[in-house]
């Protein structure tokens, strides 16, 4: 009887030690629930809402009252992109032109410069710091300030980009009707800007994935008599290649969202040669605020041509860069 009279006693208060730990598993549970709210409402309203919507609009029109109604025809705002796009005047196969020229300049030009790059950086080269700050910039200071930068300097006004090239004796580099004025100079300055810029990001990126690679191997492989830029393909590749698919799966997204350098370099000057895609949805918004219907429609149709190039990207970069424990 005391035996069993103690056990009771440790029964109950084991039962108490379960009811403290079930309060604080609740408090635990409150607490996850109030930091996940902010997120889950962000994802709720500008992703499953607004996807929603813009599906929704692109079968509608607005009416004289100003009112949004779903078309007879409900595909009559895609018919009415379709025809646009095959007129003379329009600017969309440009812009498709110079969204793919953007994806394999990131892909085959500022990706791989990254890599070298963060990879005589990652092994301390003569002056590595310096370089490092050059190429950081981009990166430490606002994205409009250094493009508007950028773009002064090719000014023909009061740019120094024409002065130099006087004083070094390559005036014959200067473009006859300046920077802006041909197709070739103005996505030229798109083009190196986005080489420099791309670079100091990735730049960050890659000394991270870099910096985890374990000393152990790469002294190892030296022991071995590997070289300088063996130990690169042979070792840091593999071993980064996570983080090099990530680049490239970014890199894919490039095609229906680079807007902003272009836009702020050129404007999409001259005469429609340096639009990119998202820069046609964007013009078409601003040209028709007051009926958002047919921006809508190319929104989703770009949506359904990225969505399977995106996970195509996915597959190819899980065959080419499979992941190793680093």
């Amino acid at each position: 009887m005391e035996k069993s009279v103690e056990n009771g006693s440790f029964f109950n208060e084991g039962d108490k030690g379960r009811k403290r730990l079930t309060k604080a598993r609740k408090q635990e549970i409150i607490f996850m629930c109030v930091m996940l709210f902010i997120p889950a409402l962000h994802f709720a309203v500008f992703t499953v809402y607004m996807n929603i919507s813009t599906i929704s609009l692109s079968f509608m029109k607005k009416n004289m009252m100003g009112d949004y109604v779903f078309l007879s025809d409900p595909f009559q705002n895609y018919k009415e992109f379709f025809r646009a796009i095959t007129t003379s005047y329009s600017t969309f196969p440009k812009a498709v032109r110079n969204s793919l020229i953007f994806f394999a300049l990131n892909d085959l030009i500022v990706v791989p410069l990254s890599v070298i790059l963060t990879y005589f950086l990652y092994k301390k080269i003569w002056l590595h710091q310096v370089f490092r700050i050059v190429f950081y910039l981009p990166c430490i200071i606002s994205i409009v300030v250094m493009v508007m930068v950028y773009r002064f300097m090719f000014d023909s006004t009061i740019g120094v980009a024409d002065d130099l090239l006087r004083w070094l004796g390559l005036e014959r580099l200067i473009p006859k009707h300046g920077w802006m004025g041909t197709k070739e100079s103005a996505l030229g300055l798109v083009i190196g800007y986005c080489i420099w810029a791309g670079l100091g990001g990735n730049l960050i990126v890659l000394s991270a994935a870099m910096g985890r690679v374990s000393q152990d191997v790469t002294e190892s492989a030296q022991l071995d008599g590997i070289g300088f830029f063996q130990e690169l393909w042979y070792i840091t590749i593999p071993l980064i290649g996570t983080t090099l698919g990530t680049l490239y799966m970014f890199g894919t997204t490039v095609i229906f969202s680079f807007f902003l350098q272009p836009k702020l370099i050129t404007n999409g000057g001259p005469n429609g040669e340096t639009v990119t895609i998202m820069m046609y949805i964007t013009d078409a918004v601003r040209g028709d605020a007051n009926d958002l219907s047919g921006a809508a429609a190319v929104g989703n149709l770009i949506a359904i041509v990225g969505t399977p190039l995106v996970f195509l990207t996915r597959w190819a970069v899980d065959k080419v860069f499979p992941s190793y424990e680093i």
